[in-house]
């Protein structure tokens, strides 16, 4: 019986095996701060609109103010597709039954190359938070000194861009900065993130460790005993620190920048409207049996309140 064309219906699940199988096999560090959404539209649309502000004293046998809520910045997510295809030759399984199946190595590999596109994206958001407009729906950088409070009082900014490198001093200044700077659209001071994800390259996992490790009871670099506040109760935050390589020069990115990404908010995303899979199709004109990873994903931010960072300079 000639099985040629359903051999690539026939594989296709098992090629799905070894590409998810691999895709997931290593932690996928951006999933520490970034909201993962299932979705099946052409656009996710994200409306930005804020609540109402302080109550207002009324006198006896008044109605009070009426206050609407003011539009703010929306975000469009436009999932983008990305593939990549093997193929088997009829030749080939002519002379070898189990061609077909040797060609598992390439799935896994391509499991791989998806997760890496996938951490590429995500941390694309954040390295390019410091030169993109793109990145942040009110038209400034994604870590600028002066986002407007909303599009109706311009007047007023917020500053979510650290300065600095990364040290117990630094962070600590960090914490002052997000307390002044972390308000709604209608001026009310947003609740402290339960937990603070800290991104950083390789690079800085040595000062990163020095500052909160459970046992640096005292500050970095100093003579005097001085207590490290990130230890213990010192804090008013809880840090999950966060290394990932494609933070760091060597992918596109900095050994001296670090974020600050408050995950409970949601702001930050990924969108998925396919996941990684295979599809199949014979190809006669050339005999051959196509078999293409693709998925469709779009990653980004809708506030920039979801995250404080540094360029570490």
């Amino acid at each position: 019986m000639n099985i040629r064309d359903t051999h690539s219906e026939l594989y296709t699940p098992i090629y799905d095996m070894f590409l998810m199988g691999t895709f997931g096999e290593y932690e996928q560090e951006h999933l520490a701060g970034f909201v993962e959404i299932n979705d099946s539209t052409k656009d996710y649309k994200v409306d930005d609109l804020s609540g109402l502000g302080p109550w207002d004293q009324t006198d006896e046998a008044t109605a009070g103010e009426v206050e609407d809520p003011v539009l703010g910045y929306p975000k469009t997510y436009t999932p983008l597709k990305y593939t990549k295809t093997f193929q088997a030759s009829f030749e080939a399984v002519d002379d070898d039954e189990y061609a077909l199946l040797k060609k598992t190595a390439m799935a896994e590999e391509m499991g791989t190359g998806a997760r890496d596109q996938v951490q590429r994206l995500a941390f694309g958001v954040l390295i390019n938070g410091f030169t993109a407009t793109t990145n942040s729906p009110d038209g400034q950088y994604l870590y600028d000194v002066d986002h407007p409070k909303n599009r109706e009082e311009t007047g007023v900014t917020y500053d979510n861009l650290l300065t600095g490198a990364f040290s117990h001093d630094s962070l600590e200044d960090a914490e002052t900065q997000i307390t002044a700077n972390l308000f709604t659209m209608a001026g009310i001071p947003l609740p402290p993130p339960k937990e603070i994800v800290l991104y950083h390259p390789p690079a800085l996992r040595g000062p990163v460790q020095r500052v909160l490790s459970e046992r640096a009871m005292e500050r970095p670099s100093t003579t005097m005993r001085d207590i490290n506040r990130f230890v213990g109760k010192g804090t008013k935050y809880s840090y999950k620190p966060v290394e990932s390589v494609y933070l760091g020069s060597a992918l596109g990115g900095s050994n001296t920048a670090w974020y600050m990404v408050f995950k409970q908010y949601g702001y930050f995303k990924v969108i998925w409207r396919q996941r990684p899979h295979y599809v199949s199709w014979v190809d006669y004109s050339i005999e051959a049996y196509n078999y293409k990873g693709r998925m469709r994903l779009a990653a980004g931010c809708d506030n920039w309140r979801g995250s404080f960072a540094s360029t570490g300079l």
